[in-house]
């Protein structure tokens, strides 16, 4: 089945899961917008399939007050958008065994960029998925 979607922001895509997702999505044929920290590693991802194929925009998900405005932007840029794909994500080791070993910064870190973050993207992208003619998705 191919796939549907002509453009297509995937947040989280300077490694890993996100990025190898993204190649693929462009290897179906789509536009890519690839949304990350890294600023270099998106670059160089523009790179490596041409400007014709992605783009990318430098954001930090786990800047909360942030994201209405960054949600603005990328849907007056790309009013074309279909596609919403939420990946950003880390996984740090905690042994609650041993309190004392716990950074609860970074507990709060996690918990702002894997959940927090995606309840607030998708807070802000649904009026625009919504009012959207044509089939689009929020993954």
């Amino acid at each position: 089945m191919p796939f549907q979607y002509k453009k297509v922001l995937v947040i989280g895509a300077t490694s890993g899961i996100g990025k190898a997702l993204a190649s693929r999505i462009i290897q179906e044929g789509s536009f890519v917008i690839v949304v990350g920290r890294r600023k270099e590693n998106l670059e160089a991802f523009v790179h490596e399939h041409g400007n014709d194929k992605a783009s990318a925009v430098p954001f930090d998900v786990t800047e909360l007050d942030k994201i209405p405005n960054f949600v603005t932007n990328i849907t007056k840029t790309h009013p074309d958008l279909d596609c919403v794909m939420l990946n950003s994500g880390i996984q740090r080791s905690f042994d609650f065994s041993k309190p004392e070993t716990v950074d609860m910064s970074v507990v709060h870190t996690e918990f702002t960029t894997n959940y927090f973050s995606n309840l607030t993207m998708t807070n802000a992208f649904l009026p625009f998925i919504k009012s959207k003619k044509e089939e689009s998705a929020l993954i």
